[in-house]
């Protein structure tokens, strides 16, 4: 037989879907890193600046009010309670320096760009004038009068900083999506769950600010009257002014209570949505960080003085603080069962079997 007679075989041309190999199982926590540009460890570098700025802030004079020199940490306890957001802030921005997951770090210095947005409006607020302000506050765990006050180096320090702090958020936006830092996708299914959570922490976070995190105690006053032609003891009590709101202070203050409560509420609720996973690590890391100091410092300052005393305010934003870390932990160690992907691609029978025994 010639062999032009023979019979040929009919073979077929492996196609793109059939020639394509099933998808592997994707481990749930594995990253796939880019190079870190220079711009982005430029970025990094001016965080770890602007927390160092506002952690030498913290030891300095900030204002004079009145014959008073207001120091945020006048002791131990009080200066290392303030240094947890700054140090924080420049743990962010060495974890960008050094190429460590940068996502990460870019997430917590966008929210503390966020947040010293409103806090250079609130330092802004003690620089003006005094009808701007309120007559009596409590500042450092002292009750003072705002009347007479002065900015003092520590002021200008911290506004630096906080000014460092805002170019650094608005360097992150820009810069979000020129690192390459992505993982499985394996955070989708707790999404919905961690944004509502957020949501529900932030509002409660604006309740406690709102509130305010301590008080003076009303001053009681025993005095003797004739009721009914017989002499009783009435007690007459007088509240103590001094304990201020988050929405009770006029002008700029006002302006950074608003945008701090839209920071912790629909800022909150967005960092659940950035890509990979660690960025949400890193985003409600920082807002844990914020909280936790802010209630922490202002339970330091009940205890220390005997003139003020904690309220619910303080207590309830320490146990939002904690629950924000709680989220951040869940998010860190989230670890679904995985699944295998198979992107619509037709697979043979025995693929198959052998996908759903985890030999592939």
């Amino acid at each position: 037989m010639s062999r032009s007679a023979r019979p040929r075989t009919a073979q077929k041309r492996p196609t793109k879907a059939t020639s394509t190999r099933p998808a592997r199982r994707e481990p749930a926590g594995e990253v796939v890193l880019g190079n870190v540009p220079s711009v982005t460890r430029l970025v990094g570098v001016f965080g770890i600046l602007g927390g160092l700025l506002l952690a030498v802030s913290v030891v300095l004079p900030q204002l004079a009010v009145g014959d008073e020199r207001v120091v945020l940490g006048d002791s131990l306890a009080t200066m290392l309670v303030s240094w947890i957001w700054p140090v924080t802030i420049m743990a962010a921005g060495l974890s960008i320096v050094l190429g460590r997951y940068p996502r990460l770090g870019l997430a917590a210095l966008g929210v503390a760009g966020a947040i010293s947005g409103a806090g250079l409006l609130a330092a802004l607020y003690w620089a003006s004038q005094a009808a701007a302000r309120g007559r009596y506050e409590i500042i450092a765990g002292r009750r003072l009068l705002t009347s007479q006050v002065e900015p003092l180096v520590g002021w200008y320090v911290a506004v630096a900083a906080l000014l460092v702090l805002v170019a650094v958020g608005l360097a992150v936006g820009w810069l979000w999506s020129r690192v390459v830092m992505d993982d499985s996708e394996s955070l989708d299914p707790g999404r919905p769950v961690l944004g509502g959570l957020a949501a529900v922490g932030g509002v409660c976070a604006v309740l406690a600010l709102g509130a305010t995190l301590v008080q003076i105690p009303d001053q009681v006053t025993v005095s003797q009257q004739f009721i009914a032609g017989a002499p009783r003891q009435v007690e007459t009590v007088t509240p103590i002014e001094g304990a201020i709101g988050l929405f009770d202070r006029p002008g700029l203050a006002l302006t950074a209570g608003l945008i701090l409560s839209g920071v912790l509420v629909l800022f909150s609720v967005f960092a659940t949505t950035l890509r990979p996973r660690l960025a949400v690590v890193g985003a409600l890391g920082a807002f844990s960080a914020y909280l936790i100091a802010l209630a922490v410092r202002a339970l330091v300052d009940a205890a220390r003085s005997t003139d003020i005393e904690a309220t619910v305010g303080g207590w309830s934003l320490l146990v939002v603080g904690f629950g924000f870390a709680a989220l951040t932990l869940l998010a860190w160690r989230w670890h679904p069962p995985v699944r295998p992907v198979t992107r619509e691609l037709p697979m043979r029978p025995a693929s198959r079997r052998a996908l759903k025994k985890g030999l592939i």
